[in-house]
């Protein structure tokens, strides 16, 4: 058993008050006291941007950390991967790069909201079979993926929802889209927490859907 420890999170100097419940931690930094000679040990190594991300800091302590850990910093996190993936997986695919973006202090960079269901892929080798053809997309567009849906040439510049079973072949699709802006200060207390902890929200914009069906 890898040994536990108490790791408290201090709100004064003095170390008089906890800032939230503290807990038993362990580290996976500790597994390696557990083995001994002779023991067969391997790893591997994936890209932060690859494998991790999280959400642990709140918008005041996450504005000076680096990096922030919080709600902004993860979505970029996630949509940033996701881009890669589709850029991974198809031959010939180009997503513009990211903007710069910043809410209540904290910056990031978002670009393409790409959003890719475990139902359309959960592997690049999957997500292989998946991506043909030529496929653009701006750094102002949505795109979901979900289901057993293949995609063989896009150009995306707005929001568009793919789901059901089939491929889309050669679209185009111009929309508004729906862009990320930032809540007023006055309607920030009114608003549910999860959106207080990012600050912004997605705009009325326009979004297309389409539903797939095999000899639809």
């Amino acid at each position: 058993i890898v040994p536990e420890f108490v790791n408290p999170k201090w709100a004064d100097d003095a170390k008089t008050e906890f800032k939230s419940p503290t807990r038993l931690e362990c580290m996976m930094q500790d597994f390696p006291r557990l083995c001994v000679a002779g023991d067969r040990v391997g790893f591997t190594q994936l890209d932060r941007n690859m494998s991790f991300t999280c959400v642990k800091n709140d918008v005041a302590d996450a504005a000076e950390k680096t990096p922030h850990d919080c709600a902004l910093s993860a979505e970029a996190d996630i949509y940033a991967n996701n881009a890669r993936l589709l850029h991974l997986a198809g031959q010939d695919v180009e997503i513009e790069p990211p903007r710069d973006v910043e809410f209540l202090g904290i910056k990031a960079k978002i670009g393409a909201r790409i959003v890719l269901q475990p139902s359309f892929g959960v592997s690049l080798e999957e997500m292989k079979k998946r991506i043909k053809g030529r496929v653009r997309i701006s750094n102002k567009s949505i795109l979901v993926l979900d289901g057993d849906v293949s995609i063989d040439g896009l150009d995306l510049d707005g929001a568009l929802q793919v789901k059901g079973t089939g491929v889309l072949r050669d679209r185009v699709v111009r929309n508004d889209g729906s862009a990320l802006e930032a809540i007023p200060e006055d309607e920030l207390g009114n608003v549910p927490p999860s959106l207080q902890i990012r600050g912004y929200r997605a705009a009325a914009g326009a979004m297309e859907t389409i539903e797939l069906s095999v000899g639809g």
